[in-house]
C-alpha cells in the first residue's frame, strides 16, 4: 500500500479483504447475497472508522477505500458514493481537532 499500516489497522483490512471475496463470491440471486453484503458493508466502516497513528497512514487507508470503492462503483458520479471515504475523512478531521 505504500506505507506502513498499524497491526490494528492491517488486521481490519484484512478482515474487510475476507469480507469482500465473500461478497464478490456470491450473486443477488444468492439467498447469501444479502448477508454477504452487509457483512462486507460493516467491515468496511470498520476500516474507515479505524483511527489512523499518522498521516501516512490516513492516506494509506484512503488509497485502499478508494480501491475498494472504485471496484464496487466504478470512478464517482454522484455525492451519495465513496461513503467510506467520506466517513474516514471526517473521522480523521475530528481526531485532528481534539486536542492531544
Amino acid at each position: 500500500m505504500g506505507c506502513s499500516l498499524s497491526p490494528e489497522l492491517s488486521s481490519l483490512i484484512d478482515a474487510h479483504r475476507v469480507a469482500f471475496e465473500t461478497f464478490e463470491a456470491t450473486h443477488e440471486d444468492d439467498e447469501n447475497f444479502l448477508t454477504a453484503s452487509r457483512a462486507e458493508d460493516l467491515a468496511r466502516y470498520d476500516v474507515a472508522l479505524r483511527t489512523c497513528v499518522s498521516d501516512a497512514e490516513f492516506v494509506g487507508k484512503l488509497r485502499y477505500l478508494l480501491e475498494i470503492e472504485r471496484s464496487l462503483w466504478g470512478d464517482p458520479e454522484f455525492l451519495t458514493q465513496f461513503g467510506s471515504i467520506a466517513v474516514a475523512v471526517k473521522e480523521y478531521l475530528d481526531q485532528s481537532a481534539t486536542p492531544q
